[in-house]
């Protein structure tokens, strides 16, 4: 007897066969039941056997061992995982099940047609994106490191630099910055342990494995000043492995033009005029929620009350700025909200707003959740930052609600996607 690990599949027969030392899984439907979690079937096995007389004949066998029923978006059908392949993959927070969407998270954008813009789209990301090596603390915001964000289906990286010194002393007087990488992420005062560079190389190699995917990366920076800033950027940009890394515009064009890019925001101030990005350097105060329109006509909707630390407050904040993305999805404004909040004098952590702890209440991750459930189906949300967007790596509910929140929207043919790649 074979035990079938299930997430309420439909199922009714299963034939596995083995061709040519692969396997190959196909699921027959049939009778409709609601198969529960660790209830025993029969699996069997169709093998191929020669008789001494040359004749061949299929024996089906039942086959013992655990295999994972989860369902395969991209292809819409069940796949059947042996225990082995299963271990590759994530689980769900209760550990009883695989994870349905994981295996689309590191290209769920490659589904979306060419035509949409990034106003019409629904997008995870993460608040100061860099912090993972930080100690637990208040500048700590992020368990998991920006691979483990891209491939977990986040695609706005919230990024802040600070000058990355050869010699960080006070016994120098006049430090040298690193000309070689001259920015290192920092959450305010605090060095989070990677710089730039690492950030770009993470993107470049995740894109390159990902070509139909696009990153959204608003950058700020800490105690830089413009021209540092911007001779700083542009050092990495000169870089032959950066070149063609980033998108560069002032507007934003459909998401075919964006493919394989990182879109730069720019909350920094530069000192020329350049085209360097999306400018966001002006009419974006602190601790707000605001409508801005760029130089170039590129309109926002931005809630950043970080240091709204009344969660009952903040919590209703953030659902109003998402039924306002929801409720006007034809307005061509990119929503930006931050279900954030900040450590302050005599406050909680970061984490503690994120998921609970001395005495938080309501939880801001938590809420969301059934929040975006009661919302559940196909809606505009548009960006949504979250702390901890996975808890410490069994909860990936909220991730997974924002891009299927994308499911309503025009989406391309599985075999146009292989021949775009």
């Amino acid at each position: 007897m074979a035990k079938l690990k299930l997430r309420n599949c439909t199922i009714w027969d299963v034939h596995f066969w083995r061709e040519g030392g692969n396997s190959k899984a196909v699921v027959q439907p049939g009778k409709e039941g609601d198969y529960k979690w660790s209830t025993t079937y029969k699996l069997k096995v169709e093998r191929d056997s020669v008789t001494p007389k040359g004749k061949h004949s299929r024996n089906a066998v039942n086959q013992s061992g655990t295999y994972y029923v989860v369902w395969n978006n991209s292809k819409q059908e069940l796949d059947i995982l042996s225990e082995a392949e299963a271990s590759k993959y994530k689980w769900s927070k209760d550990n009883k099940y695989l994870s349905n969407w994981f295996t689309t998270y590191p290209n769920w954008m490659s589904e979306l047609n060419d035509d949409l813009t990034i106003d019409q789209l629904s997008i995870p990301g993460t608040h100061d994106s860099g912090t993972k090596k930080t100690g637990p603390g208040p500048a700590h915001t992020q368990n998991f490191d920006i691979e483990t964000q891209l491939q977990d289906g986040i695609r706005f990286l919230d990024i802040r630099v600070g000058n990355n010194l050869v010699i960080n002393t006070p016994l120098v007087p006049t430090p040298m910055i690193n000309k070689e990488d001259p920015f290192k992420i920092v959450h305010g005062i605090v060095d989070c342990g990677i710089t730039f560079k690492d950030i770009l190389n993470t993107c470049s190699d995740f894109l390159k494995h990902n070509p139909r995917e696009t990153i959204i990366m608003l950058m700020d920076d800490y105690n830089v000043s413009p021209t540092m800033a911007e001779e700083g950027f542009k050092h990495y940009l000169n870089m032959e492995q950066y070149q063609n890394l980033f998108y560069l515009g002032t507007k934003l064009p459909p998401l075919g033009q964006l493919r394989g890019k990182v879109v730069l925001l720019r909350r920094f101030e530069i000192e020329s005029s350049a085209e360097l990005g999306v400018n966001l350097s002006k009419n974006w105060p602190d601790d707000d929620t605001l409508s801005l329109t760029t130089p170039d006509g590129v309109k926002f909707r931005i809630e950043d009350n970080y240091k709204q630390w009344d969660t009952h407050k903040k919590v209703k904040t953030v659902e109003k700025c998402l039924i306002d993305a929801v409720t006007t999805p034809d307005d061509e404004v990119i929503h930006i909200t931050y279900n954030s909040l900040s450590w302050g004098i005599g406050r909680h952590t970061p984490y503690q707003y994120a998921w609970g702890g001395s005495g938080v209440d309501p939880i801001m991750n938590t809420t969301l959740q059934d929040h975006l459930t009661k919302l559940s189906g196909s809606h505009r949300l548009g960006l949504v930052i979250l702390d901890f967007y996975n808890n410490k790596g069994s909860d990936g509910d909220i991730v997974a609600a924002i891009i299927h929140s994308n499911d309503g929207v025009t989406k391309v043919k599985q075999e146009d996607i292989k021949q775009a790649s």
